[in-house]
């Protein structure tokens, strides 16, 4: 009898090890998705009047990839913290007009670069077996990295401008009959995008259980950023502060851009290597 109970005890406290998702867990992540973010307006250049148009949006292709500690307190419920680089940014599809007998383009991407701290609660429903629902909802910290907006404007003659802003200055390429010229100017008051990002978190899907110890999540991972990431004040000089203009606001005085927020968003699929440690 005694050997019998010693079993069973064995048994329940072997199958608790190889079930159990307490404690600490460590997942590698891949979270490929469609990046979202704020409107842009152009203006028909060279016209009596300035007439503002919303340039259409283009599907822009995101990725997030890092890791996540994860600490779970029941089998079903727990906490995460992770370490992503993330690619944000918006792409947006060319505006043409006729001025005469020239047709004139404009053409816009901007891509954004954050390192970001994802702190998040998890719940499980059944680890046990072999596919599980999951459930995640949390915030996020982002810091931005790096930046590029870039606007291509062309005409038919083969003449083109293109402004590219990137670190602390923006560069300004014309090319036209006489050659090109190319033009810098630095920043004041801070880049066109603020340095820190803030927003929520909320994903849903399964797991899929390779091993007692390895799982296979698959979420449909939802990103949207609470805080305008554009600088308002952000100005450009070639020479010193008494000659700068706002960034956003440009030569044209009644730009809208100047008051457009820009908020970060991404939908995505979550891949993750779950490891129980």
């Amino acid at each position: 009898m005694k050997r019998l109970l010693f079993f069973i005890l064995l048994l329940a406290f072997g199958a608790d090890n190889i079930y159990a998702q307490k404690g600490l867990n460590l997942q590698i992540i891949a979270q490929p998705g469609i990046s979202f973010g704020g409107e842009f307006d152009v203006t028909k250049i060279l016209t009596s009047t300035d007439t503002w148009v919303a340039m259409d949006k283009s599907l822009t292709i995101n990725m997030n990839m890092g890791a996540e500690l994860g600490y779970n307190f029941t089998d079903n419920m727990g906490v995460s913290l992770g370490l992503l680089y993330s690619h944000q940014g918006q792409k947006f599809s060319d505006y043409s007009w006729t001025i005469g007998n020239e047709t004139v383009s404009w053409g816009r991407s901007v891509s954004l670069n954050y390192l970001k701290i994802p702190i998040q609660f998890n719940y499980i429903s059944t680890p046990v077996q072999n596919i599980s629902f999951m459930f995640s909802t949390g915030f996020y910290l982002g810091f931005l990295m790096s930046y590029t907006d870039e606007n291509i404007i062309s005409a038919s003659d083969g003449s083109n401008i293109t402004s590219t802003a990137n670190g602390t200055t923006c560069t300004q390429t014309s090319t036209d009959n006489s050659g090109t010229t190319t033009e810098s100017a630095a920043f004041v008051n801070g880049n066109p995008f603020n340095s820190f990002d803030f927003g929520g978190i909320l994903a849903a899907g399964l797991q899929f259980k390779l091993t007692d110890k390895i799982f296979l999540p698959i979420l449909l991972n939802y990103q949207i950023g609470f805080s305008d990431v554009k600088n308002q004040a952000s100005q450009f000089t070639q020479s010193n502060s008494s000659n700068a203009e706002l960034f956003w606001q440009g030569s044209n005085n009644n730009s809208p851009n100047a008051t457009l927020p820009y908020h970060n968003s991404s939908l995505g699929f979550k891949i993750a290597l779950k490891f129980i440690l």
